[in-house]
Order: C-alpha cells, then sequence, then structure tokens
C-alpha cells in the first residue's frame, strides 16, 4: 500500500505511482473534500450542483481521519491495511467452510489470490528467454507486460494487484461482502436456522455495502439471491433484502439521477466482433490455467459446495453480456468478486491431487500450483519497480497555500482541467473538473461544457453574473500556453472587470 501511495511531510508532497495516479486523483480529491472543504449534502468536486452517484463511504472514512488529525497517507493506507489484512483472512478461512478445515487449503486460496493465474508468462519468456539472467530481469522489470484494455492487449490488468492498489475502497466492499458469506454459509451447510436478528443485521451491513461499492453490493445481493434459492431457505430473502433495500434505496435516487447508458453489450473487453472464439480466447488469455481448473474443481465437490458455486456463477455470466456502469471496464469487479469463490474451488482440487499418496501427486500438485501463481508473481514485480510520480501539497504548492487560507470550504471555483487537480486537493470544488471523472459517474457534462467556454471567454457584464449566478466564486485562469486549454482569455476584460487576488508565474485567480 505504501509503495504506491505515500506523502513526504518534510517536502509536502504526494508520492503516487505511475499505475495509481488516475483513480488518485479522484480518491484523493474526495477525500479532500471531507477533511479540508464542506462536501455536505455530498457532491463530486468536479462537478458540483448535482448529486454524487459514486460509492464514497471509503473516502469518507480516510477524510474523517484525516481531518482529526492523521496524515493523509496513514489515514489512507492504514484502512487499506486493516480491510486488505481482513480481506486475506475470509479468503483463508472461506474455503475451510465450505469444503473442509485445512489449513493448506486457506493459505493456497490466498496465494492464488495474490498471484493471479493468466498467460503473461508466455510473452515474459518470448522476450527474455530462459537463461541464467531470467531471474535478474524478473527482479527489476520495471511495467506490466500487459495491461489491457489501455495498451491494446487481450490480457487486462484488472485482474492484477494493481485494482486492489488503485481501488482501495473495492477491498473494503469484497471484506463486507465476504463477510456476510462467512456468517451464513456455516448455517446453510448444517442446515441450522437462522434467526431474523442476524438477518437484519447482515441486512444493514449489505445496504451500507452500497456506498462502498456499488457493483460489489449488486454481485453480493444476486449471489445471495440464488444461493438462498439453492439452499431452499427462500423466506430467509424478506427480512435480509428489506433491511439492506431501504437503506440502499436512498443511494439508488443518486444513480437513477444520471444519464443512461447502453445495457446490452456483450463480450466484456474481448476481441471485436464479438464471437465465441473471441470471448473464450479473452477469458483463456487472461485466466490461464484456472480456466481449465475451475471446472474440475466443481466436478470432484460435493452438491452442498457445488450449489455455492453455482450462486456466484451468474456474475460470470452477466458480466459477459450486460454493461452494469457507465464504462464496460467496470464490469472487473464482477469477474474479481467471483474469481475468489472460484479460487477456492482450484485449491480444492489441488488439495485432492496431493491427497494421491504417492511422488506422481506431489509432482502434478507442484507443476499446476506454479503455472497457475507464476504470472502474478511476475505482475507482481510491476508493483515493487513501479515509477512514481512526486505532487506538491500546501504549503509547498503556494496556490494550494492560498486556496486553503483565503477561501470559504464550500467555494466554488472554475479552473482548467487536471487529474490532479490543485483546486479539488485543496478541499475545494471545480466547476467543470476532468471530464474522465465525470464520465465514469454518468454525468451529462455538455451543456455545462459549453457554459464553461462562454465563461473562460468572457467579454462582457453578463457573462460574469452568470458565472456568479452558477455559484462560482474564483476564475483561475492559466499564465502561458497551456496543452488542452484552448480558451481565447480576454484578459484585458479580466483585469479592468474583476480583481486578482492570487497571482504567480501559472496563474491568475479572479474573484467574482
Amino acid at each position: 500500500m505504501y509503495k504506491s501511495f505515500g506523502y513526504d511531510g518534510e517536502n509536502n508532497r504526494f508520492r503516487i505511482a505511475r499505475h495509481q495516479i488516475g483513480d488518485f486523483g479522484l480518491h484523493l480529491s474526495l477525500i479532500r473534500s471531507f477533511s479540508l472543504g464542506d462536501n455536505f449534502p455530498v457532491e463530486s468536486p468536479f462537478f458540483p450542483g448535482k448529486p454524487l452517484p459514486y460509492h464514497y463511504y471509503f473516502d469518507l472514512l480516510t477524510g474523517f481521519l484525516e481531518r482529526a488529525g492523521l496524515r493523509i497517507d496513514i489515514a489512507f493506507n492504514g484502512l487499506s491495511i486493516l480491510f486488505f489484512t481482513a480481506l486475506l483472512y475470509l479468503i483463508y478461512k472461506l474455503p475451510q467452510i465450505i469444503f473442509l478445515k485445512n489449513r493448506l487449503l486457506g493459505i493456497l486460496s490466498v496465494l492464488l489470490f495474490i498471484f493471479e493465474s493468466n498467460l503473461t508468462l508466455i510473452d515474459f519468456f518470448k522476450e527474455k528467454r530462459i537463461s541464467f539472467s531470467v531471474f535478474k530481469d524478473l527482479w527489476y522489470m520495471p511495467d506490466y507486460i500487459h495491461k489491457g484494455p489501455f495498451d491494446g492487449s487481450i490480457i487486462s490488468i484488472f485482474f492484477t494487484m494493481n485494482v486492489y492498489l488503485n481501488q482501495r475502497h473495492l477491498i473494503a466492499a469484497f471484506v463486507i461482502s465476504l463477510a456476510i458469506f462467512y456468517s451464513l454459509i456455516p448455517k446453510l451447510l448444517n442446515r441450522e436456522d437462522i434467526s431474523v436478528k442476524r438477518l437484519i443485521l447482515l441486512g444493514f451491513f449489505l445496504g451500507i455495502l452500497s456506498r462502498f461499492h456499488s457493483l460489489t453490493f449488486f454481485a453480493t445481493a444476486l449471489s445471495l439471491l440464488f444461493l438462498f434459492i439453492l439452499f431452499k431457505r427462500i423466506r430467509l430473502i424478506l427480512p435480509l433484502f428489506l433491511t439492506a433495500g431501504f437503506i440502499f434505496i436512498f443511494h439508488l435516487k443518486t444513480v437513477l439521477g444520471q444519464d443512461s447508458h447502453s445495457f446490452f453489450n456483450p463480450g466484456f473487453l474481448s476481441s471485436k466482433p464479438l464471437s465465441i472464439f473471441n470471448l473464450l480466447s479473452f477469458w483463456f488469455f487472461n485466466l490461464g490455467l484456472a480456466f481449465i481448473l475451475i471446472p474440475f474443481g466443481f466436478i470432484v465437490s460435493r452438491k452442498p459446495q457445488k450449489l455455492i458455486l453455482l450462486s456466484v456463477l451468474p456474475l460470470f455470466l452477466i458480466g459477459n453480456i450486460f454493461q452494469l456502469s457507465y464504462r464496460i471496464d467496470h464490469n472487473h469487479s464482477l469477474f474479481n468478486f467471483f474469481l475468489i469463490f472460484a479460487n477456492f474451488y482450484i485449491a480444492y482440487f489441488l488439495i485432492k491431487i496431493l491427497e494421491i499418496k504417492n511422488l506422481l501427486g506431489k509432482f502434478i500438485f507442484t507443476i499446476l500450483l506454479f503455472f497457475l501463481t507464476v504470472s502474478g508473481v511476475i505482475d507482481l514485480m510491476a508493483v515493487k519497480n513501479d515509477f512514481q510520480f512526486y505532487f506538491p501539497d500546501a504549503p509547498s504548492n503556494k496556490f494550494m497555500q492560498w486556496i486553503r487560507v483565503n477561501t470559504k470550504k464550500d467555494d466554488i471555483f472554475l479552473s482548467k482541467q487536471e487529474i490532479l487537480d490543485p483546486v479539488t486537493l485543496s478541499g475545494r470544488k471545480n466547476y467543470m473538473g476532468h471530464d474522465y471523472y465525470l464520465s465514469v459517474m454518468g454525468y451529462n457534462y455538455s451543456e455545462r461544457l459549453g457554459r464553461v467556454k462562454s465563461y473562460f471567454e468572457a467579454k462582457s457584464l453578463k457573462a460574469i453574473d452568470e458565472m456568479k449566478s452558477s455559484g462560482i466564486s474564483y476564475l483561475v485562469v492559466p499564465l502561458g500556453k497551456v496543452t488542452d486549454f484552448n480558451y481565447k482569455i480576454d484578459t484585458a476584460f479580466l483585469n479592468k472587470t474583476l480583481k486578482v487576488v492570487y497571482k504567480d508565474k501559472d496563474v491568475a485567480v479572479y474573484k467574482l
């Protein structure tokens, strides 16, 4: 966690790993909107004036800790470490509840989770070739070999540890979800009664889960529904889902308030045009040997154990048919969740092989475990060797320090779009933040984009009045030539009409 994100307290700088910058620009801004700003009722700091449909509870918790006095990296990484430890513990314990109490079964499940199976090893050995220097090449490998869909590769980066380093809230969501299964599965397997009180309590946590991660909430709710149906315990559905639904309904209003998107979008990230061959190839390259062994683990398991895998299998099917968010790649969380359970069955199959009391059984076990985990080891080297990017925070960043000291917590700025935005990282709101963060939340920002052009290119008092009526308190104008900032600023008009309240070599700030 600290490798991917840290804070240089001596020089007041964020330290962010290269592959985390895009996601952290969003999450650090959300955190700062709670710790340094006034973001209640909650809005996106990149699109003020509209409710926030995004799941933000992890960032809220981090913001509260920073507000209480913890440094942001200690708060963010501390929560991440606690939740990740809990996640590994649940991954260790759950298969032992589903199958048999066997420490090796739990350890194998953890190893299969951390060192994911795919076919990265093929391209690694193609490039490096088998030689005495291969271990050195591996140890110092600077980047992922495959970063699909961002580099056009068929092997996706979403099934590596990178997804958990980027999306710390996903870790917390999986912990809540697996804890619910941990509480229910023993009762179902042993045909024990489950009290209404327990179901209501679990329903409460299921409802809260929707604010940690919406798609994990959906995955958990759907899997529990199938679990109760398959175990013929349908009467348990009502108290659990009524409680969860009562909490979720308030979040549902903000989600439904956003623009719609294409729902039927089969194939996930497989090559187009869509075909059975392309889809199967995608999953074979992304799951490697696991693609073959999951069915074997299912076959050797007993009927009650089969029902548990069947309850989460619809997630894999749905993720390959429908688009459940504003970007198809968001479906990855359904597959990440499914694969946690699928790994239990692979681990169980490996245990069954090891039970063959001869040298052949041990040899097959070793070979299978090697090919299941070697690609994950290769991918993890990219985390170890990732490039670190530093971004100044206040008071090192004078502009950010001025914002903190001289502006109100609920002030809205109009500034250029940036991934690491000094305005939002100071706890304030940018009237039109980076469009990537707007698109992932489903905002229709085309109308506002047009208004922003008229605001930056203001040449009349009418435009100034419109900015004020939009709630904007400060206009931030870049000085010099700036990439992706194509507005024609009438500096003479602004200087004549508005007061410059801050200026440095990079920006001039006008008070409206």
